[in-house]
């Protein structure tokens, strides 16, 4: 065992004598002449560089420069430092050290801080960096020519700094942003990079970062961890991900992401180029909603669940093209394509095609009874602003459909929306779907260029069964109406706030059915009440539907504001001929008609009752129905006592003259005559 003791003992002596070599060529080397050379460099590039301290060596555990206290700043502004750091250590080579020649292969950064700010203009500090930059270029590139003649150190081969970069290390970073001209603030603190191999044109190197962010927009913090191989090509102009994944977690709220492609451009001076396939997959979604501080209740808490996003992106910094594009949220899954562009203005251009989605399980549960009852006897709410400014500024071309919609408990099958925008002028070139046996078109505008928004809609509904469209939009449980029906409208509006677009609604409806249900009301009932009272004979014993059947309905109607007026009805019921108008109260929700029912013929229907004065038929016998939403039911239509009388007297009067002829006239002129000598008098 002799000859290891030996061998340890003369592997000590040349190591030792090795470690004597570098500390006496390191002694004598005085790296700090660099100092200035490090400045003028930064300077010339329009970056002002401050070293607090001098540089000095780091022998252990690997050659480096040490330079403390570092500071970045524009060459204007050197005293606003965008960038600074405790300590950098540049690791060196060994062997190019023999050669009294610096080549910095790692460079290690303690405590780097960047601090990022906006102004209340809205203008970055690190724009003053690269003002900077770009007039130190400018003012070079004005120069002459100069001679370039080397100085004996170099024509000696004196000392050089040459940058190998192999690896890097970022310990214990911190980056803040604040934005005062929106009061915002976030942070990026314990930033922690690792990075190996980032020689341009080399193999692909291991990548590790992990960080802390908070923020205005965050109410906890938000763990980021990356790990990635990637390459750099040759000159800085181009990364390639092999792949790149990164996470992020807070609390319970988790997301992941997978890159893979590359960033590249042919030179210095041209467009940078993207291929990336994006895999994005936030599972459990609704944590996330804390973490942003987002109050959201919804009816189903299966909802937001998952989004995952797959998707290829290809193109340059001006327009990028997404194909194919997936997503799914939930259950709900969508296919198609978009192209982001990133011109003068900025536009968006997708088609998805999506499977079935309920947005009732996305939407905020009912409010309780109760609480909906002081909702209706509490103060109108405050008009709400319109955000025209945020609504210009954009182009967009949509183009959405979906295998099934469930909306407000109203199901749409094949809905689909084309819509366009134009910087603030939205165009509805079609919304359409297959609702309850019959079909929804509908297209319209909507104009937020100017102070005040203009809004123009028509469309129309085709075949509908109205019953399924009321349980959905209008339920109640004492109003109920049944029946295929036609609906058309044309309707327009204007303001800056949604009380103003209310206020200045204009439209106008019709409706045609051929045969519509309307309950609880029986207007058979009524024409034979009115009848009844007419000719004072007993009403048939019978029991009466609590419905009405209405034949061959047509109906105008006009919107102005919140009050609905129906200039026009026509219908049949039975052997009866049904005419009237009313009005919709939609801020106190009530209703008040006066129709007119005509027989035509001698009974109202073959088990109803019969009129045995000719002057009675086909002459309308007046019928008000009047009565509030929420106490509506078979009362709420009656005689109409006022109109009633003033038929009855008519009717009289038309007795008395067959009866006395030309007798009831005379009488009629002698009191005329009397009244008026009692008024001369």
């Amino acid at each position: 065992m002799a000859w290891i003791k030996r061998t340890f003992i003369a592997l000590l002596f040349v190591f030792l004598l090795l470690a004597g070599a570098v500390a006496w060529l390191l002694a004598g080397l005085d790296i700090n002449q660099y100092k200035p050379q490090l400045e003028q460099m930064a300077a010339k590039q329009g970056i002002s560089l401050k070293l607090d301290g001098d540089i000095g060596w780091q022998l252990w555990p690997n050659i480096a420069l040490e330079l403390d206290g570092v500071q970045l700043a524009p060459l204007p502004q050197p005293d606003q430092p965008l960038v600074r750091a405790d300590k950098v250590a540049v690791g060196v080579a060994v062997m190019p050290l023999l050669k009294r020649r610096i080549e910095a292969k790692e460079i290690v950064l303690l405590g780097p801080q960047i601090d990022l700010t906006v102004d209340e203009k809205g203008r970055g500090n690190w724009e003053l960096l690269s003002d900077a930059m770009e007039a130190q270029k400018k003012q070079a590139a004005d120069q002459p020519p100069k001679l370039e003649v080397p100085d004996e150190a170099e024509k000696q081969g004196g000392q050089q700094l040459n940058l190998a970069l192999e690896k890097l290390r970022i310990e214990d970073g911190r980056l803040s942003y604040t934005d005062a001209s929106n009061k915002t603030e976030y942070s990026v603190d314990q930033l922690h990079v690792s990075a190996d191999n980032l020689v341009p044109g080399g193999e692909p190197g291991k990548v590790e970062a992990s960080a802390q962010i908070s923020g205005t927009a965050l109410k906890q913090p938000v763990q980021l961890d990356l790990d990635s191989s990637l390459a750099l090509d040759e000159g800085l102009n181009g990364l390639r991900l092999q792949p790149l994944q990164f996470t992020l977690s807070s609390g319970e709220a988790a997301a992941k992401m997978n890159l893979r492609g590359h960033v590249r451009r042919t030179a210095a001076n041209k467009p940078w180029q993207v291929q990336m396939n994006v895999n994005a997959d936030v599972e459990p979604l609704r944590p996330w909603l804390a973490v942003t501080g987002t109050e959201l209740v919804t009816q189903s808490a299966d909802a937001l669940k998952r989004f995952k996003l797959t998707t290829s992106i290809e193109g340059t910094e001006n327009k990028l093209d997404l194909t194919p594009l997936q997503l799914a949220l939930d259950d709900t899954t969508f296919a198609g394509n978009a192209q982001l562009r990133n011109g003068d203005m900025p536009g968006l251009d997708l088609t998805l095609r999506g499977g079935k989605l309920v947005l009732d399980d996305y939407l905020p549960p009912p409010a309780p009874e109760a609480e909906a009852q002081e909702t209706d006897t509490a103060a109108p709410a405050e008009p709400t602003p319109l955000p025209l400014t945020a609504m210009r500024g954009f182009t967009a071309n949509l183009d959405i459909s979906l295998q099934q919609l469930r909306a407000l408990d109203l199901q749409a099958d094949s809905p689909q929306l084309q819509l366009n925008v134009d910087n603030g002028l939205y165009r509805l070139q079609k919304l359409s779907a297959d609702l309850y046996g019959g079909e929804l078109n509908s297209n319209g505008q909507f104009n937020a260029r100017g102070k005040s928004a203009q809004a123009e809609l028509s469309g129309g509904l085709a075949g509908v069964e109205i019953s399924k469209v009321q349980e959905a939009l209008f339920p109640s449980d004492r109003v109920k109406i049944s029946g295929r029906t036609n609906v058309n409208w044309a309707a327009r509006t204007s303001g800056s706030d949604t009380q103003q677009l209310q206020d200045k609604l204009r439209a106008a409806v019709q409706v045609s059915s051929d045969q519509l249900s309307l309950a609880p009301f029986n207007l058979e009932k009524g024409m034979c009440q009115l009848v009844s009272y007419a000719e004072k004979t007993p009403l048939p014993e019978r029991e009466w539907p609590s419905s009405t059947r209405l034949q061959d309905l047509r109906a105008n109607i006009t919107v102005e504001g919140k009050q609905v007026k129906v200039q026009e009805v026509l219908a049949g019921v039975e052997n009866i001929a049904l005419t009237g108008d009313g009005t919709i109260d939609l801020d106190k929700a009530d209703f008040d008609f006066a129709l007119g029912l005509a027989l035509v013929g001698e009974r109202t229907s073959a088990d109803g009752c019969s009129v045995k004065n000719d002057r009675w038929r086909n002459r309308p016998l007046p019928l008000r129905c009047k009565d509030s939403f929420a106490d509506a039911g078979a009362t709420s239509c009656k005689p109409d006592s006022r109109r009633l009388d003033d038929l009855l007297r008519d009717e009289l009067k038309y007795k008395a003259e067959k009866k006395y002829g030309n007798k009831v006239k005379e009488k009629v002129e002698d009191l005329k005559d009397k009244l008026k000598g009692l008024f001369k008098r």
